[in-house]
Formats: C-alpha cells, sequence, structure tokens
C-alpha cells in the first residue's frame, strides 16, 4: 500500500508540485449527499496572496467570471459553457496557522438558489399545513380531506430536492473545473 493510496482512503489529498503544498479534504463517498457540497483548502500562502492569485485568475481566464474581496472570493463560469444549471463557488478565506484556510462551497446562482428554495419550501409548508389541517378535520369528526393534499406536496418537495442531485449531475464538469482552476491558482508558480 502506497502512502498515496492510504490518502486517498482517508480523503485527504496534498499537491506538492511546484509551490507550497495545498491540503484539500475530499467527503468520502459513503457521507451523505448535499444539495450545496463544501470542501476546504488550506494553503501555505497568506490570505492577501491568495486572494490576489484568485484574483489573478478571475482576470486571465475567459472561461471565467468572479470576484476577490479581501476574506470572500466568488467565481462561476462565464461565456457559453454558462448554462442555468452551472454552479458558482464561493469561499471564506481565513487566517490559518502557517497560512490560510479557505472554506468552499458550490452552489447555483443566487437567483436559480431562490428559485430552488421556493420550489422546494412551498410544497413542504403545504405538507405541514394539510397534515395540519387535516388532524383538525379528523378531531372534529369530519371527512380529513386535507390529507389528500399532504402526499401530493409532499411528493413535489422530494422531486424538488431530488431536482438538486440532478443539477449537480449536469454541473460535475463545471465543478471540476472550478475546484481544480481554484487549487491551480493556488499552488501555481509564485
Amino acid at each position: 500500500q502506497t502512502e498515496d493510496e492510504v490518502s486517498h482512503r482517508a480523503g485527504v489529498y496534498t499537491a506538492t508540485a511546484r509551490a507550497p503544498p495545498v491540503e484539500y479534504h475530499r467527503p468520502m463517498a459513503a457521507t451523505r449527499p448535499s444539495p450545496r457540497p463544501r470542501f476546504d483548502l488550506r494553503t501555505r500562502h497568506a490570505p492577501a496572496e491568495v486572494r490576489a492569485r484568485v484574483h489573478s485568475l478571475i482576470q486571465g481566464s475567459p472561461r471565467m467570471r468572479g470576484i476577490a474581496f479581501e476574506h470572500r472570493l466568488e467565481i462561476a463560469i462565464d461565456g457559453p459553457e454558462h448554462h442555468f444549471w452551472s454552479p458558482q463557488l464561493v469561499a471564506t478565506i481565513s487566517p490559518a496557522e502557517g497560512g490560510a484556510l479557505l472554506r468552499a462551497r458550490f452552489g447555483p446562482d443566487p437567483y436559480v438558489w431562490a428559485l430552488y428554495l421556493l420550489v422546494y419550501g412551498a410544497p413542504t409548508v403545504v405538507t405541514l399545513f394539510a397534515a395540519l389541517f387535516g388532524g383538525v378535520q379528523w378531531s372534529l369528526g369530519q371527512t380529513p380531506t386535507a390529507f389528500f393534499v399532504a402526499p401530493v406536496a409532499a411528493v413535489l418537495a422530494a422531486l424538488a430536492y431530488g431536482a438538486s442531485f440532478v443539477g449537480q449531475g449536469l454541473a460535475s464538469e463545471h465543478m471540476y473545473f472550478l475546484r481544480a482552476s481554484l487549487t491551480e491558482a493556488i499552488e501555481g508558480e509564485e
């Protein structure tokens, strides 16, 4: 068993080419899926250097758009490759022992995220109120017709939740590109 195989099983990767190592933790396959995947990047570069490198990445790539603030950065796909399901990567940059820590999260465009929350949240609320109203009807001795609405709304909420994973599947190449570009920008040539 090589050291790379052990590191791979532990979910810890260290890139050491040409610059100080960048370490990031990848969730194991057995972890629960998330509609907004997250990962951490540790680097030996100071937060200001990380910001400068990401700013250079954004300026130098016609495939990306974004912004790099002092403690936050956002990058996304731009140009003809951009679709409504294209993700954006948002990360906070904080000082860490010997460098910086980036806590990154993939998500859809904020407008798409707001629509997703509406499409997921509305049926969830309808399910709860229908179940409550059906319970009241039942306790009053009436026919609990509201109970028929609750399962339909619950199925709609489940379908909306599942749609986030379909979107991740469609955007997987973009997520890989954004993460690889970010990692390369941070660990690239001095």
